[in-house]
């Protein structure tokens, strides 16, 4: 079992090493626990989470429960809820997700790198956990500080507030612009950016060069 998993979340074997027993009966992994599991099949990884933590989610909620959606074994060992290569998912996104998914209020957070906390919000967003994806954000706020890794996370993840502060942040620097720096931004960013500094980095706030960008986005 990984070590990176809360208890109460198992990493289970796939394959040929599957278990043939209900998941319920699986000694050490669900016996004490006093609720269902619901299986997920993440390529060749298989993971058990508690079904009350699976239903917060908007978008599994109306899996299992529409009439209408998969069947009666949906979610189990026999019929595991796959994310296969296709989708972009892969098991070491869902055991981030899943380090952050059974913390508490009153329990310290995983130590997760930006990208790692930026793995767990792409699966919180995705499959609508509202509370959760905004817990995740808030410390994926706080690790990524970098203005150009700013911008490349707001672009991966959606987050678009991130995009205007982290371009003001370049405009308003007196280091030079590297050539890889220029790259990362792309060429609309980087004549935005060079616009802007033209106009006399020292004499400006971040603010203002906020003003600039958001009006130049219109």
């Amino acid at each position: 079992m990984s070590q990176a998993l809360p208890p109460k979340i198992a990493e289970l074997p796939s394959g040929k090493d599957a278990p043939e027993t209900p998941i319920e009966s699986i000694p050490g992994i669900v016996n004490n626990m006093i609720e269902p599991m619901i299986v997920f099949k993440i390529q060749d990884i298989v993971f058990g989470l508690p079904r009350s933590q699976v239903m917060q989610s908007g978008f599994f909620r109306g899996m299992l429960e529409s009439p209408h959606l998969g069947d009666s074994k949906e979610g189990t060992l026999e019929k595991p809820i796959t994310f296969d290569e296709r989708t972009g998912i892969t098991p070491e996104d869902m055991k981030y997700f899943c380090s952050v998914l059974d913390i508490r209020a009153f329990q310290q957070p995983p130590k997760l790198a930006p990208a790692q906390w930026a793995s767990a919000y792409r699966l919180a967003k995705m499959w609508e956990f509202e509370q959760l994806r905004d817990y995740i954000f808030k410390f994926l706020d706080k690790s990524v500080k970098d203005p150009f890794e700013r911008i490349e996370f707001a672009d991966m993840l959606g987050v678009e507030t991130w995009i205007i502060p982290a371009l003001a942040e370049i405009c308003r620097r007196d280091k030079t612009l590297t050539v890889e720096e220029g790259t990362r931004l792309g060429f609309t960013r980087l004549l935005q950016v060079c616009k802007q500094r033209e106009r006399g980095r020292s004499q400006y706030e971040i603010s203002d060069y906020e003003t600039w960008l958001g009006k130049s986005e219109e």
